[in-house]
């Protein structure tokens, strides 16, 4: 009885009952990292948000911008100025035809730009377009003049437009466009205005309402992590008709281009504590009153010069975070219960048998607790002693393989992360830069036209030179930030790596390389071709590159195992320690200035790893580089 009573209490107190408590602190400590996770996700999945919607209005407010430069603007400008003299121009009807022919057009081309207006210098509506359809100037104004809506007499509203600043975008919602919204109630976008000038003479405003359909569209395909709720609200102290009106909801099914009931407030969520905590802070975390549900907002400002801003946010449901490992402690308390009347009974009956390997099992354990991950158990028998040391080592060697996996995933991520957040300031930068360079080339070609000087032509030669490489430079920053996801397709091997080395088969002649293919088998793969031959382009470059005259790169492709493996093998002088560690940088380069951006080989591991694939890159013992394509066929591998 005593032994038993030992053994018992020994196997509870010794193994069952600090696993047992072990785990339990372990899964709740998981949950607070599962949580905290969660939060920097959704946190980093507004953000996402928030940039798409900004570079959709962005978008729509330049394309607004270019609009008030058209040509067929700029020919309906003698027609605004007769009318801010109160004259009505000869060509008033023909003119303004065209123009509403050439908003029709444009407003087919780009949809978002709802409602298209110029006006004259007392806000009146010259002409109109709205979905395409231009509305007819019926209505009277003073004299009989023609306008395509009811003469506006509201002096402070008029007054108002007066004071935005001249040739420039801004904010404000029109008279016009309230009668709009009482007709139909819906709750449109505030107006993007600009007041035209021209000679230094005021003569009207140019006007345009954007449809949220395209927002909608960006909106329903953004990611809701943990299956939240996706809600923004507009936040507009100014206007209480506005004021914390949601404007799209995925509980209620609103929409941006829908037409939207003001009766669901910002102010009736959680108590009014969402738009309380918006006020004061422009992004946190809000839970509600029974703390089942948690929402994280983040503060967007979608008007420049105007506090108008929406409140873009996600609802959760946290027991649905929570419910997983409510389950798992559960289970982990059932197992000890289990556990402790099993040993009980055994106690008795298997004193003598189980004593001693319990023991050394016990210490096998604490010595794996304690740091040293090498050690196993010693498996004897078959018992079910023998059978738990067994258990032990397979979840020894489990726990290893899954430390191993779980560093490769964070080196992952980081590097996607890097990647993701270089790539949304690449396409910043590249957008910003292209145009002036495009304004340099276009005035270096006129300058070669007009000039007669061959010094000088030389001069404009090199400028040009210079800035078509700069223009390169721009153009490998944008297609490193547009990297889209592949295109899975079943191709050949063989034909896809031929019509790849025909490609670069020039600049190795040029350089005096030999290009060498080693292929046993044909077979075919499943991948993007498109995207895989660029990596495969980007490492034969720089194989080719790092050779010198007469040396040989070798390309061979196998599979073993349901696996596609890609070599190309070069001779040249390798790559320094130093440099290994940051070859997959985006912008890092070890070569000379103006032979390379730095951006080959970060788009290719972006390429592989969306392949769910691995590229590897190390020196060989001899000399030169082995770079190596691992991909995953999923699909059956068909030899010819």
């Amino acid at each position: 009885m005593q032994l038993r009573t030992n053994i018992f209490l020994r196997v509870a107190l010794a193994i069952l009952l600090p696993m047992t408590v072990l785990v339990l602190a372990a899964t709740y400590y998981s949950e607070q990292r599962y949580q905290q996770e969660v939060q920097a996700e959704l946190t980093a999945s507004l953000g996402t948000t928030i940039a798409e919607i900004d570079r959709r209005i962005v978008y729509d407010r330049e394309t607004f911008t270019a609009l008030a430069s058209a040509p067929a603007i700029e020919q309906y400008v003698p027609i605004m100025q007769a009318a801010a003299d109160g004259q009505l121009h000869p060509e008033f009807f023909e003119r303004t035809q065209q123009v509403n022919e050439f908003l029709s057009t444009f407003q087919l081309i780009i949809p978002s730009l709802n409602t298209l207006r110029i006006l004259d210098s007392q806000a009146n509506t010259l002409v109109k377009v709205r979905f395409g359809i231009s509305t007819p100037a019926f209505f009277d104004g003073i004299e009989s003049f023609p306008f395509a809506e009811e003469e506006t007499d509201d002096e402070l509203y008029i007054e108002r437009l007066y004071e935005l600043p001249v040739n420039e975008v801004g904010v404000t919602l029109l008279n016009q466009t309230l009668l709009e919204q009482e007709e139909d109630t819906s709750l449109p976008m505030l107006d993007y205005i600009m007041p035209l000038s021209r000679d230094k003479t005021f003569i009207g405003y140019l006007v345009v309402n954007i449809l949220g359909e395209q927002i909608d569209r960006i909106l329903d395909f953004a990611p809701r992590p943990n299956n939240g709720q996706l809600i923004i609200a507009e936040v507009n102290p100014d206007a209480p008709e506005r004021n914390g009106v949601i404007i799209y909801d995925d509980e209620r099914k609103l929409r941006f281009a829908d037409i939207k009931s003001q009766e669901h407030r910002l102010q009736n969520i959680f108590d009014g504590r969402l738009y309380d905590a918006a006020i004061l802070d422009p992004d946190g975390v809000v839970e509600s009153s029974d703390g089942k549900q948690t929402i994280y907002y983040q503060e967007y400002l979608p008007y420049p010069n105007l506090l108008t801003n929406w409140v873009v946010a996600i609802k959760l449901d946290r027991e649905a975070i929570a419910a997983p490992f409510q389950r798992i402690r559960f289970a982990i308390l059932l197992f000890a219960l289990t556990g402790l009347i099993g040993s009980l009974w055994l106690a008795g009956i298997t004193a003598g048998h189980i004593a001693r390997p319990v023991l050394k099992l016990t210490n096998t354990l604490k010595a794996y607790a304690n740091g040293r991950q090498n050690e196993r158990a010693i498996v004897r028998g078959e018992d079910e002693v023998a059978q738990l040391a067994e258990s032990f080592n397979d979840m020894a060697d489990t726990l290893e393989s899954a430390a191993i996996d779980r560093d490769h995933a964070q080196r992952v991520m980081l590097q996607q992360a890097k990647l993701a957040s270089i790539g949304q300031m690449a396409a910043g930068i590249g957008h910003e830069l292209n145009n002036p360079l495009n304004n340099i080339l276009t005035l270096s070609k006129l300058l070669q036209r007009n000039i007669s000087n061959e010094e000088a032509n030389q001069d404009i030669e090199s400028l040009r030179e210079e800035a078509l490489r700069a223009s390169g430079i721009v153009q490998g920053v944008l297609n490193f930030a547009r990297q889209v996801a592949p295109t899975f397709s079943q191709f050949s091997v063989k034909s896809w790596l031929l019509s790849t080395l025909i490609l670069v088969k020039q600049q190795a002649k040029s350089q005096q390389i030999k290009l060498r293919l080693k292929l046993e088998k044909d077979f075919e793969i499943s991948g993007d071709s498109n995207q895989l031959q660029q990596v495969l382009i980007n490492l034969l470059i720089n194989a080719i590159q790092a050779s010198k005259a007469d040396d040989v790169v070798t390309v061979s492709a196998a599979c073993v195992e349901n696996k596609v493996i890609i070599k190309v093998v070069d001779q040249g002088c390798g790559i320094n320690n130093a440099d290994m560690d940051n070859i997959f940088d985006p912008f890092y380069t070890s070569k000379e200035v103006g032979e390379g951006n730095g951006l080959g080989l970060s788009i290719s591991l972006g390429i592989i790893e969306q392949h769910n694939g691995l590229l590897t890159i190390v020196n060989n013992k001899g000399k030169g580089v082995t770079a190596t394509i691992t991909l995953k066929n999923e699909e059956e591998i068909t030899h010819g």
